[in-house]
């Protein structure tokens, strides 16, 4: 079970990174497995479906890189540090993940993958939060801000950077498709 899984998100993989998400569709999928729609229909009942198993992965990569990231003999900027750093990476290496996320129009439309895109975002808040009052408690970050406030101007600007990453990655891919339709 657990290599069919992996064979499923591998191919809805390659269909993001090579078309995008609006191409990921349960048939398109099955044509990429090499099956028959059908037997995925054992996993999905609709397209958006696949986004949203998508998404849950999403949100157990970043539980664990919270978990692996916050060591509590680090001072809280480390931590900070630590934290951006494995996101950076997360999202480097697996750039199919901005995709979904920046996938707007499909997120608008469902508001089960708008609760877990909740739940992803909350999470990074908690663990930021936490990390940004430790370091006020320790004298290590002087500021009057409150706390709640920086944590939003930090994340606001680390998606931003990811708005910009997801971009670029997108106009390559974009300029691929366009280079190989005209060939």
């Amino acid at each position: 079970m657990e290599q069919e899984n992996r064979e499923l998100v591998n191919s809805a993989v390659e269909i993001i990174n090579l078309l995008g998400t609006d191409a990921l569709t349960i048939n398109k999928l099955a044509i990429e497995m090499g099956i028959d729609p059908a037997e995925l229909s054992v996993f999905f009942e609709q397209d958006k479906d696949i986004l949203t198993m998508m998404l849950l992965l999403l949100e157990n990569e970043m539980q664990e890189l919270i978990h692996h990231v916050l060591v509590p003999t680090q001072l809280p900027e480390e931590e900070i540090s630590g934290l951006f750093k494995r996101l950076y990476e997360l999202f480097d290496l697996k750039p199919y993940y901005l995709s979904i996320i920046f996938a707007a129009e499909k997120i608008k439309q469902d508001t089960g993958m708008q609760v877990i895109l909740g739940r992803i975002r909350s999470t990074a808040e908690i663990c930021l939060l936490q990390l940004v009052n430790q370091g006020k408690q320790q004298k290590t970050f002087y500021t009057g801000t409150k706390t709640s406030a920086m944590v939003k101007k930090i994340l606001a600007s680390f998606r931003v950077l990811m708005n910009d990453q997801w971009l670029s990655v997108k106009m390559v891919r974009d300029l691929e498709i366009q280079r190989s339709l005209n060939e």
